[in-house]
């Protein structure tokens, strides 16, 4: 593993839209954006053999931790009604939990990262692999829960303290 400027965390996802299946996922979306601005990026993630590679720019470095699945959502318009017209969130598979533990040594000095989660799947202790780096943290996988047909509903998010 070589140095990186920008460590992202979380899992990239395949998201079924209305318009089609395409990749996603907060930790996707960072490290591309990341990219883009001239970064070196890591990628620490889990995905199954369903995830389309190319999806993945070649200069992106990533680390995969070995999983059967690919975090995948159903994103469709929610039930009419109050607030009519919100989208409808629903988990239909999920990826293997995100550990410190398979964080590459060289990444753990990286200036800036970001912690994703979309799902619950990086432990809430994750942040203290991080010594040096100025660390974001996008908190909507922890504040989501799965409920009948894995439509998500928002839950408090109960590892703050522990995060930040």
């Amino acid at each position: 593993m070589t140095a990186v400027d920008f460590v992202a965390v979380g899992h990239v996802t395949l998201d079924h839209t209305p318009g089609g299946t395409r990749p996603g996922g907060a930790a996707y979306y960072a490290a591309i954006t990341a990219r883009r601005l001239g970064l070196r990026v890591g990628l620490l993630t889990a995905v199954g053999p369903d995830f389309p590679r190319e999806a993945l720019p070649a200069d992106i470095e990533v680390v995969g931790v070995p999983s059967e699945r690919t975090t995948t959502f159903r994103i469709a318009r929610g039930r009419p009604g109050p607030g009519g017209g919100m989208r409808e969130l629903a988990v239909l598979a999920r990826a293997t939990d995100l550990e410190a533990a398979a964080l590459p040594g060289a990444w753990r000095d990286a200036p800036m990262g970001v912690l994703a989660p979309v799902a619950g799947e990086v432990d809430p202790a994750f942040g203290a692999a991080f010594e040096e780096t100025s660390l974001l943290v996008l908190p909507q996988g922890w504040m989501r829960q799965r409920g009948k047909g894995g439509i998500l509903s928002p839950q408090p998010w109960e590892d703050a303290e522990l995060v930040l």
